[in-house]
């Protein structure tokens, strides 16, 4: 029992250490966004946590974790949303950088219309999404991701939720903006 405390105690010192050398690499923020057209009546609504580390100035490695709402009159769809990214980072000019994420993205959920219920709705996407991070100081950032280009699918129930199917660019309503605090 002696040993098994006495590691458990070497084992905690190790990790406190490695996290305070590490911690400084690690970064957390996410994104909220809220859509509506009025001319389609269709609303959209994501909450995206994320987390990420800095592996060096050039590449990182993160997810985002959250929720997605699609809706207009007829159909509505809610969806966990698991979006994993590496990011490579090929320019820093002051206080900017611009980056490219690239990632599989993933959401299961329900859709509902016109008063039936689905089976699970689900949709994937590959792709590249480029970005721009404003750095405020040494912790604070603002980013943007522009647009995705790769491949999206989803099954029938996504499709009526508002998913989109396809390979090409989308420049069309994909502005995302968040924040990250870098420890």
């Amino acid at each position: 029992m002696k040993k098994l405390l006495a590691f458990a105690a070497a084992a905690a010192v190790s990790l406190s250490a490695f996290a305070q050398d590490n911690l400084k690499n690690l970064y957390i923020g996410g994104s909220l966004g809220v859509w509506r057209n009025q001319s389609d009546k269709v609303t959209s609504v994501t909450i995206a946590p994320e987390v990420g580390y800095n592996l060096n100035d050039t590449w990182s490695v993160g997810a985002q974790i959250g929720y997605r709402y699609l809706g207009n009159s007829s159909a509505k769809n809610s969806s966990f949303i698991f979006d994993p990214y590496a990011r490579w980072t090929y320019l820093r000019a002051g206080m900017v950088q611009l980056f490219v994420d690239g990632g599989v993205d993933f959401s299961l959920g329900h859709t509902s219309w016109e008063g039936d219920d689905s089976d699970v709705s689900a949709s994937f996407g590959i792709g590249l999404k480029p970005g721009v991070a404003l750095n405020l100081n040494k912790n604070f950032s603002i980013i943007a991701h522009f647009g995705f280009l790769g491949y999206q699918g989803a099954n029938k129930a996504a499709e009526v939720g508002g998913f989109k199917k396809g390979f090409g660019f989308d420049f069309n309503n994909s502005v995302n903006f968040g924040f990250y605090y870098t420890f």
